[in-house]
């Protein structure tokens, strides 16, 4: 069974090595960055716990019609499972409910099964980002409409 909730600080240990494990070959967030997010949006930022065991999380931020999606990333033991699925659209119900009319997020050209997955939620490419990220890599910024 998936238990959403809140993001505390004695999941940053299992968030950090879901973190690397899901984004090898780059530079992953520092515990002081995860830390700095939680404080600034602790409404935002919300674990997937599946056995005792943190299975995802999602990271989210919230402006006054704007929000994004930060981070998402969920453990390979539990992946092909709908915890992303859940995570997100739990989160974009909870930006719904704040008033939020539109969401972005950006995502690696390259990563073909994030694209695919977002756009199942609703999100469409805007446009494409020339060398985004550090490593040179392009970026899609996708965005979705919320109903209100």
């Amino acid at each position: 069974m998936i238990k959403l909730r809140k993001f505390s600080l004695s999941d940053l240990r299992e968030v950090m090595e879901i973190e690397k494990i899901s984004f090898p070959n780059q530079k992953t967030w520092s515990k002081d960055y995860f830390k700095k997010i939680y404080q600034k949006y602790p409404q935002e930022f919300l674990v997937a716990e599946i056995g005792g065991k943190i299975g995802g999380y999602i990271i989210g931020q919230k402006g006054k019609n704007k929000a994004k999606i930060i981070s998402l990333a969920v453990s390979p033991r539990v992946r092909k499972k709908g915890v992303g699925t859940i995570l997100t659209k739990f989160l974009l119900d909870h930006f719904k409910k704040e008033k939020i009319k539109e969401v972005s997020l950006h995502t690696k050209t390259k990563n073909k099964i994030g694209v695919l997955f977002f756009k199942k939620i609703g999100f469409e490419i805007s446009k494409k980002i020339k060398e985004y990220y550090k490593n040179g890599d392009d970026a899609y910024l996708m965005k979705k409409k919320l109903g209100n």
